[in-house]
């Protein structure tokens, strides 16, 4: 997958794992669900700081790349669109009491900037098939593992 594709798909990452939960998709009080919330509203607020702090200290996405690269990716895309709006189905999540793993698909649509010609170069809709691993830190759970694979992009 080109670095682009690949890129635009920790914008998802960030917004859809937790707006999954959110919507309310796992059990009140569920630390895993209370996990996604957090990126969810953090994503939302286009904060890549605040997705970043929601990645486990050790986070590796399949490619290899921490939460140093994740965080500038984020930056870049976040800036790069007005409104996110992120729509999850097909979500599973198995649960051990040390870990979880949440696999969906992510539907993420946006209003590009017209800065620069920006919207030439970010799709406006894309959809994403992810799979996480999360793991507790402390009092929360956070986001160590992911990967994720184009399924549409528009």
């Amino acid at each position: 997958m080109n670095r682009m594709n690949r890129s635009f798909g920790l914008l998802p990452l960030a917004l859809n794992a937790l707006f999954a939960a959110a919507s309310g998709c796992a059990k009140k009080g569920d630390p895993v669900q209370d996990a996604l919330e957090r990126i969810v509203k953090a994503a939302r607020a286009r904060d890549a700081q605040a997705v970043a702090e929601k990645l486990a200290p050790d986070f590796r996405d399949a490619e290899g790349e921490d939460s140093i690269a994740v965080t500038a990716t984020l930056r870049r895309y976040f800036a790069a669109y007005e409104i996110i709006d992120v729509k999850i189905r097909d979500l599973e999540i198995e649960r051990a009491p040390e870990s979880a793993r949440a696999r969906f698909v992510a539907e993420l649509s946006g209003q590009q900037r017209k800065i620069g010609g920006l919207d030439r170069f970010f799709p406006s809709a894309a959809a994403y098939r992810f799979d996480l691993r999360l793991a507790p830190d402390g009092d929360r759970w956070k986001v160590a593992w992911a990967s994720w694979e184009v399924v549409a992009v528009r």
